[in-house]
């Protein structure tokens, strides 16, 4: 179901800047930043990277469905955090920063998902919400050390009710990016 959520926003917002930018190349990478040795993926170069950073239990919807339905296991409802960054080297920080720039303004008028507006999406999701997350400055510090490598311009959001249902995930998303 993840691997649905982040390829379908990210084939949205990659049609969103190549369109803004009149680009015929993708714009938008699924991808880590880096390899398990440390290296820069050479991939996400000049590309908004799209990658996971958290998945939290949305709890207080739970609660609610044990009142309703005793004895039945309730659906898990997820929150993902997803960066957005910006990798442009060469001291192109000025292309870096538009880029951001665009995330912002396609999650800003783009910020409700549903399978109807959103082709790859699962019709088994029924409306996605995003919401723009803040990230403290001690904390980004402690992320981008973590995935080791220097700050690049990024911007996080969170993506509301991913609903599991317990039942057998068997759609297969192809790489669109």
């Amino acid at each position: 179901m993840i691997h649905n959520v982040v390829a379908s926003l990210g084939y949205r917002l990659n049609e969103y800047i190549k369109n803004s930018l009149s680009l015929s190349e993708e714009a938008v990478l699924i991808s880590s930043l880096v390899d398990l040795k440390g290296n820069v993926n050479p991939e996400i170069e000049n590309k908004i990277t799209i990658f996971l950073i958290n998945i939290e239990e949305e709890k207080t919807s739970k609660n609610g469905y044990f009142q309703t339905s005793p004895g039945i296991n309730p659906q898990a409802r997820m929150d993902i955090y997803l960066m957005f960054s910006a990798y442009f080297p060469n001291f192109n920080y000025m292309e870096s920063l538009r880029y951001i720039s665009l995330v912002i303004e396609f999650f800003q008028s783009n910020n409700t998902f549903t399978p109807s507006d959103t082709p790859l999406l699962s019709s088994s999701i029924e409306k996605l919400f995003v919401e723009f997350s803040n990230v403290g400055i001690e904390d980004i510090s402690k992320l981008w050390s973590n995935i080791g490598t220097n700050y690049v311009p990024s911007v996080c959001y969170k993506v509301k009710h991913v609903v599991f249902d317990g039942k057998v995930i068997s759609e297969n998303v192809s790489t669109i990016m």
